[in-house]
């Protein structure tokens, strides 16, 4: 299992976790699913290692892998120079590989500027897959990305194998889950 036991973590005076406690399961995907600005962010920033608590601890992750809300793409850098930087250089005959799990086919020279929002979107998915850990943790992983190729990149996410923490208010990718946490907040609390 994954845990949070009691995690505290305020901004200023805002406690957005406060004695915060929560098990994952290490299999399949759990979408936490609540409202804008409820600490969904926050949580999955503690989980990654990014966010340290005031108080609390996380236990059962050793290599997770974090995909943040905006894209970060260089825009100098090709879609296939994205998965390259982040592969060892004896897997880089993987690019391709990634960038069609994003289904991404034919990019591979193009630049993030001449990319659509949702392809962007994409890329940095492909980005994050291809880093590899024990567990993926994906802050709005589809945003502008439609709901057929979004249920097709779910399915192929999936099939790695890895388990999945994201989070979503997008009820397409909730109920694609394989379970789902409904949360509240702040601070943020298990409905």
């Amino acid at each position: 299992m994954i845990s949070c036991e009691n995690i505290t973590v305020r901004y200023g005076e805002k406690r957005v976790l406060d004695g915060f406690s929560l098990e994952l399961p290490r299999a399949g995907i759990t979408a936490l699913s609540g409202p804008s600005g409820c600490g969904k962010t926050t949580l999955l920033r503690v989980l990654a290692g990014l966010q340290a608590p005031e108080g609390g601890t996380v236990s059962g992750l050793d290599r997770p892998v974090i995909l943040f809300q905006e894209d970060r793409l260089l825009p100098w850098r090709t879609c296939a120079q994205h998965i390259a930087d982040v592969l060892p250089r004896d897997r880089r005959e993987e690019v391709p590989r990634w960038l069609a799990l994003a289904g991404l086919e034919g990019e591979a020279p193009t630049y993030p500027p001449a990319l659509s929002g949702g392809m962007g979107r994409r890329l940095a998915l492909a980005r994050v897959l291809a880093c590899g850990g024990d567990c993926l943790l994906l802050d709005e992983p589809f945003t502008g990305v439609d709901e057929a190729r979004m249920a097709r990149i779910l399915d192929r996410i999936r099939a790695l194998g890895i388990p999945v923490v994201l989070s979503s208010h997008e009820r397409a990718v909730v109920e694609r889950c394989d379970r789902v946490i409904a949360l509240d907040g702040p601070p943020l609390r298990v409905l």
